[in-house]
């Protein structure tokens, strides 16, 4: 059979799964949850199980009014999505002609290339500089082109952790009126800072969130899509009708019914553990860029040596590829489990000839 060209001459989106062993390893390389969700909603969902309901189509309920409660928007302007990669690929795919061209400041989140890539479209655009890693606002500007249909800003970027002010988001929205602005806002929990309050001035912003990071549900593929309601009738016509399960749309209920013990565990991730390992690294004299999220990204003295070692003591952290192949990406776990990286580390550095960082 013949594939499409666009398809034939991509590359495979493959992260490093292969042995992955809770009970062999301290996961630290997938920017996951510590903790499995409130017992809440594992009860939520055993109960629903129980019912024997999975041979019937999901029901979505008010699920979709206690989610705009949260989002802080109406019910009409979101959409629920199997994880954000779908949201990712629903607004590409209405939006992307083949041989337009989407910017996004590099690296970032490798799916808004690969679905860029199968509707034949480019992705492309300025890096962060390395020194800071801060947003490079101008460069991205200075990058739009008649071909640009797209301008994505993830907010924190994942990996460089870098948090891009409201006020660079406005000012793309008003400067490029007639371009979508996608933000990203997976890790939005961990900073609370979001684009929602733009929507009421510039219907060109669309805004993507997932129920995968700080709600601990990756393994459920729960997201949303937020932007004006004329913008997301056109989603649905491309998403399917039951395309979100119905297990899914049961934890994330249970998940907005538990919001007071999701928020102490990200308080005590960002303003307990995160800080001590920003200490460790500032003692040890290791580069680290700490952002605005659950991970760092982390510069040692020898990238190589550092994953064999920590693989070899039981800890898999995420190694990164060009530009930034000499980092690696770690999140955060809850501090007794940050302590001891801290020992294993420490002994690492111990054992290779470095200058200070």
């Amino acid at each position: 059979m013949q594939v499409r060209e666009a398809i034939a001459r991509m590359g495979t989106y493959n992260p490093p799964l292969e042995g992955r062993d809770p009970e062999q390893h301290l996961l630290m390389d997938f920017n996951e949850s510590p903790l499995p969700p409130p017992t809440s909603v594992l009860e939520a969902i055993q109960g629903y199980l129980s019912q024997q309901r999975l041979h019937l189509y999901p029901s979505y309920g008010n699920f979709l009014e206690n989610l705009a409660e949260y989002a802080q928007v109406s019910p009409e302007s979101l959409i629920l999505t199997n994880g954000s990669d779908q949201g990712i690929e629903l607004v590409m795919r209405c939006l992307l002609e083949p041989g337009d061209q989407v910017l996004m400041a590099r690296p970032g989140f490798a799916m808004f290339a690969q679905v860029a890539g199968t509707l034949g479209a480019h992705l492309c655009g300025p890096e962060f500089p390395p020194q800071d890693f801060r947003y490079p606002l101008e460069q991205v500007k200075a990058s739009v082109s008649p071909q640009t249909r797209m301008i994505v800003v993830i907010n924190p970027n994942n990996p460089t952790g870098t948090v891009v002010p409201l006020e660079q988001i406005a000012d793309l929205l008003q400067n490029f009126p007639n371009h979508a602005i996608v933000v990203d806002e997976a890790y939005f929990e961990f900073n609370g800072l979001s684009a929602v309050p733009l929507l009421r001035e510039f219907p060109n912003l669309i805004l993507l969130r997932t129920f995968s990071k700080a709600f601990a549900l990756p393994g459920l593929r729960l997201g949303y899509v937020i932007a004006r309601p004329d913008f997301i009738e056109h989603l649905y016509k491309i998403r399917g009708p039951y395309d979100v399960n119905s297990l899914s749309v049961v934890a994330g209920s249970a998940v907005l019914e538990a919001l007071p013990e999701i928020q102490g565990r990200v308080q005590h991730l960002m303003q307990v553990a995160k800080p001590a390992l920003e200490a460790f690294f500032q003692e040890e004299q290791v580069r680290h860029f700490p952002g605005g999220a659950n991970f760092l990204l982390v510069q040692p003295p020898d990238v190589a040596a550092a994953l064999a070692y920590l693989k070899d003591h039981g800890i898999l952290v995420r190694p990164m590829r060009p530009p930034i192949e000499q980092t690696f990406r770690m999140n955060l776990r809850m501090l007794p489990d940050v302590e001891h990286f801290m020992e294993v580390f420490r002994g690492y550095l111990r054992s290779v000839p470095r200058k200070a960082a």
